[in-house]
């Protein structure tokens, strides 16, 4: 096994082992494969994953000739991260989509008025984040594929319902998250026993807090709340709070935008590359280009703790909305 597999190999390799369903592992494997570095150390390891790959395609081939349709779970991943919405019923989930999105869900006062999972793209600045609204967590119904589809989230935003029973609502959430080997990303480094865990990172967003009066509310419910987790309350009959969400989000996905520029030209300051918080500068020439990692000699970088233009090396740390010439 290589030694030098990124840390996003590890996360999607224990949800391809955690996947209840051929969709899930499909997804767990075809993210597994797009962190693994290309060099003749990983070509096995490439080879073996491509292998289990096409038999999983065959058999979801052969389930659907026999009659059987692609699981309504299984939803590619696209934009610069995936935020999956998740609570009961009734506490807007639902409308949070509608209301960040172009999707257009069923919203109904009536329980259960959502059945699928639906998708829609929530627009950062110049980012598209992927919202995936789903059905309502219960114990009455547990759906194996729902988590297979929680467990592929970048971030998961528990809502709740301020104004009826927001501990309740949250307890039962993160219980059936816990049941189902799903623990908050918060509550990494105090767990005892990892061992088959899953740790993603969670956002709790408080619905109803419709005006001063419901601050007050939300000022005892995050007073009285034994669980530590961050919370964002917003209202959304009255849009209250929407771009606090927006930029809680964005800080939780752990993301950054970085701007390329090429020798002579003015940046494109509408396309941004993602990357991780943290990474240098050699891990975003690999992801302009797998040969410019390689072939990277330095860079000039505009933005933040450094001066216009200022040449680096490889090992520099980049920011949120860097602008990077590279140098091959």
């Amino acid at each position: 096994m290589p030694t030098n597999l990124p840390p996003e190999y590890f996360r999607a390799e224990q949800t391809f082992r955690e996947a209840e369903s051929s969709s899930a592992k499909i997804i767990a494997l075809e993210e597994m494969m797009s962190t693994i570095p290309k060099h003749k150390g990983t070509d096995k390891l490439r080879a073996e994953l491509r292998r289990k790959l096409s038999r999983l395609r065959e058999d979801q081939q052969k389930k659907k000739g026999a009659g059987k349709h692609e699981s309504e779970f299984h939803i590619e991943k696209e934009g610069a991260g995936r935020v999956i919405i998740i609570g009961a019923a009734n506490v807007g989930k639902s409308s949070l989509l509608a209301a960040f999105t172009n999707a257009l869900p069923a919203i109904s006062e009536a329980p259960f008025s959502t059945w699928t999972p639906l998708p829609g793209m929530m627009l950062i600045d110049d980012i598209q984040i992927q919202l995936i609204d789903t059905p309502p967590l219960s114990k009455e119904i547990v759906q194996p594929e729902l988590f297979d589809l929680i467990r592929s989230a970048d971030l998961i935003l528990i809502v709740v319902d301020l104004q009826a029973t927001p501990f309740q609502q949250l307890d039962a959430s993160l219980k059936l998250l816990n049941e189902h080997k799903i623990i908050p990303k918060q509550r990494q480094s105090t767990t005892v026993d990892e061992r088959r865990i899953q740790f993603i990172p969670i956002l709790v967003v408080v619905n109803k807090d419709d005006n001063d009066q419901c601050d007050e509310d939300f000022q005892v419910f995050k007073d009285l709340l034994e669980v530590e987790l961050p919370l964002v309350p917003i209202s959304l009959n009255s849009q209250r709070n929407f771009e606090n969400l927006k930029k809680r989000i964005f800080e939780s996905l752990e993301i950054i935008r970085i701007y390329s520029k090429p020798p002579g030209k003015d940046a494109d300051m509408t396309k941004p590359f993602v990357i991780k918080k943290g990474s240098t500068l050699e891990e975003f020439a690999g992801k302009v280009h797998h040969d410019f990692q390689q072939k990277l000699k330095t860079a000039r970088v505009w933005g933040r703790n450094v001066y216009d233009g200022q040449l680096v090396g490889k090992e520099h740390i980049l920011h949120d909305k860097d602008i990077v010439e590279l140098h091959l």
